[in-house]
């Protein structure tokens, strides 16, 4: 990929409002990792605790090109952070973990609920020697609940919370969707929280615990969908590619070359969409006049869209109706977003250099821009116990 637009560490347009700030992080995997990946690009002192030999199980994986200890989905949410090995079941392991407490600002782990209090670092041990900590605790079902001790994974609570069976056609559900977003979100929840916790703990001068799920982080995600049932007794139901409005000139459609998604929900883009489409003519049929009868004749709609469609490729129908306010794109995949110009303008995408190695990584920025650039990493992905000397070196 080419340079991006990322603010780098050092220059004055790059806000750090997370410097000065200590993370302890205690999670593996996704969703864990990356809530503390958050705050590692918000400027904050990320202390990844990993345990011996083994380290983040997210480490085992497809090697990344030129460096084989290092795994593509430990990359993904781990670059801008220290890696230390500590053995929590052992009397002294679980010494230094409660030691780091007492320096940290953030503890962040997702055990299953009940394990840390087992292992001797839950909420309240780290309170007793950090007494205004901010502990997000991240799980499958949350810390509370019926279901609060079943283990979890990604696409099991997208089973559990209804997203499979909304995921597909009528005639295909159930479907996972394709990369674990649960697990993001439920990571983008969890950092959420705690730059709220910070607030109210200096405002407060008190501990705060959070208890981050994946289910809850999954259901308020669908909030317009659950709202639908819970408030207007509507059953949502799968609908494919078609839009959740179920307008006729909504979905996806085959074009002379490529796939072409278009949603035109609204009178006015139905509109616009007719004259780039040359189908004007279509408002003279009283089939296709009004929204209702729109939606009583939308097969005969579809099939004369669909033909239409077919003269030119994804693409120059993207353009022309992306230019006359109609949101329509080319079906993309990876490589072929990853190609975009556009990304790389946003700086979506940051290039980070390998600390051990010449190897240039990408890995995600924080997903916004700040103040006219993206945050990416101050630094790439650890080694294991890369910085296990360095950081206990510090507490003597």
């Amino acid at each position: 990929m080419q340079e991006a637009s990322v603010a780098q560490a050092g220059t004055d347009s790059r806000p750090m409002p997370l410097k000065g700030i200590r993370v302890l992080d205690l999670t593996t995997v996704l969703a864990g990792p990356y809530c503390t990946y958050q705050l590692a690009l918000l400027g904050a002192e990320v202390i990844k605790l990993e345990k011996p030999g083994v380290g983040d199980w997210a480490r085992q994986g497809h090697s990344v090109r030129g460096i084989p200890e290092l795994s593509a989905q430990f990359v993904a949410q781990n670059a801008g952070k220290k890696s230390i090995e500590l053995d929590l079941k052992s009397a002294e392991g679980l010494q230094h973990a409660l030691a780091l407490a007492t320096t940290a600002d953030v503890v962040v782990e997702n055990f299953s609920p009940g394990v840390s209090d087992r292992l001797g670092i839950g909420y309240e041990h780290v309170r007793q020697v950090k007494p205004n900590i901010v502990y997000c605790a991240m799980s499958g079902y949350g810390q509370v609940g019926e279901m609060s001790q079943r283990p979890a994974y990604d696409h099991v609570i997208q089973a559990a919370s209804g997203i499979t069976m909304l995921t597909g056609s009528p005639e295909s559900v159930p479907n996972r969707i394709g990369p674990p977003l649960v697990d993001y979100l439920a990571g983008i929840y969890g950092a959420f929280a705690v730059l709220a916790a910070l607030r109210e703990r200096d405002r407060t001068g008190a501990s705060q615990f959070l208890d981050v799920s994946m289910l809850d982080a999954a259901v308020v995600a669908m909030a317009s969908t659950v709202s639908l049932y819970a408030n207007a007794g509507k059953i949502p139901v799968a609908n494919g590619n078609t839009a959740a409005s179920g307008s006729p000139m909504s979905g996806i459609f085959p074009t002379r070359e490529g796939l072409l998604s278009m949603t035109a929900n609204q009178h006015g883009q139905f509109v616009r969409a007719l004259r780039v489409l040359e189908l004007e003519g279509l408002m003279e049929d009283p089939r296709f006049r009004e929204d209702e009868a729109r939606l009583a004749h939308a097969a005969e709609l579809r099939e004369v869209l669909s033909r239409r469609l077919l003269d030119k490729t994804a693409l120059q129908w993207e353009e022309l109706l992306s230019a006359a306010h109609v949101p329509a794109a080319k079906v993309r995949t990876v490589p072929e977003l990853l190609a975009t110009e556009h990304l790389v303008q946003r700086g979506t995408i940051a290039r980070v250099k390998d600390s051990g190695s010449d190897v240039t990584l990408d890995v995600p920025s924080i997903g916004f821009r700040w103040n006219g650039a993206a945050l990416g990493p101050l630094s790439g992905p650890p080694r294991l116990g890369e910085h296990t000397s360095t950081v206990l070196g510090r507490l003597g």
